[in-house]
């Protein structure tokens, strides 16, 4: 049975005429009469009662009317659902991200993707593996620092980012260099922090010991500690520009510098879900109107891929 017939018996029991209904699905009455006669053969049993140029429903005829305008209703809802999604009206969106401020600056964006699609529902999964939750679809896309390569992943890299010495003192100097920082007070993220991570091995390469005066995952309680002058901290440029620190100050780092990498993370050969295009856009816009240090090529290839 094709859909194709049900569409015809349809405008039939409709018009209860196979001229008419003919002339309406344009196509001829000896094509529809066929049709229905083929319709009837699989049924096994007459739609329609025919007395003279009239015709009406048989009981089957009626039963098969109702169930096809059930098929027609859910092909129909199929076909709006589609639409609906490809405009991202419905739908989900699950992010992988690692530990720290890329899920500060992953969830600052939710609030502008919510805005404009407020019916996408956003699941933000804070993991070590964010590869491993790419590949077994529990993410449409991750992004994270030091990404291993997989045969079947593609991992772009979106921009370098370095990280910052902040204070409630102004300094005439606009570097510092890392072993200065170590000599004041420091409040730091704990020692499973990223950003922590970095600065743990830079002052073991350096032949110091890193000792913060305080310790805390609470981004907001490290800008609030330092305003009140209990000491120094250091943090990345992400979290710098996506937090209320106007009345701060910063100085860049080097001697060594700290920097690293940032990556987008998503499955090769995949469908790539129209809410998670629109997300990634957001992505990229916000990296360029804060003028991270991005690769010019990398964003022009993803862009050309999904964007």
């Amino acid at each position: 049975m094709e859909l194709r017939h049900l569409e015809y018996f349809l405008m039939v029991s409709k018009e209860l005429h196979f001229t008419k209904a003919a002339e309406k699905l344009g196509i001829s009455q000896p094509t529809l009469s066929h049709q229905i006669k083929i319709l009837e053969q699989e049924v096994g049993y007459p739609l329609f009662n025919r007395v003279g140029k009239k015709i009406e429903l048989t009981k089957v005829g009626e039963i098969v009317q109702q169930e096809a305008l059930n098929i027609q209703g859910s092909i129909q809802s199929i076909s709006s659902q589609i639409a609906a999604f490809t405009k991202v009206e419905i739908g989900e969106l699950k992010i992988a991200v690692l530990p720290g401020e890329i899920t500060d600056l992953v969830s600052t964006l939710c609030i502008q993707f919510n805005h404009l699609y407020p019916n996408i529902k956003v699941f933000i999964q804070t993991t070590d593996q964010v590869e491993k939750a790419v590949l077994e679809n529990r993410a449409d896309f991750g992004i994270g620092f030091q990404l291993n390569q997989y045969d079947m992943l593609q991992v772009t890299k979106l921009y370098d980012e370095e990280f910052y010495l902040i204070s409630n003192q102004s300094n005439e100097e606009q570097t510092v260099s890392f072993s200065s920082v170590l000599d004041g007070p420091l409040i730091l993220f704990p020692s499973m922090h990223q950003c922590r991570k970095i600065l743990d091995k830079t002052s073991y390469e350096v032949g110091k010991q890193l000792e913060p005066i305080v310790e805390t995952s609470s981004i907001k309680s490290i800008l609030n500690l330092v305003r009140s002058g209990v000491g120094r901290s250091v943090v990345s440029r992400t979290l710098y520009e996506f937090y209320d620190t106007e009345d701060l100050f910063f100085q860049h780092i080097e001697k060594p510098s700290l920097t690293r990498a940032v990556y987008l993370v998503m499955k090769k050969n995949c469908f790539i879900n129209y809410a998670a295009r629109k997300y990634i856009k957001l992505l990229v816009r916000e990296i360029e109107k804060l003028h991270f240090h991005t690769e010019k090529d990398s964003i022009t290839s993803l862009r050309s891929s999904i964007l």
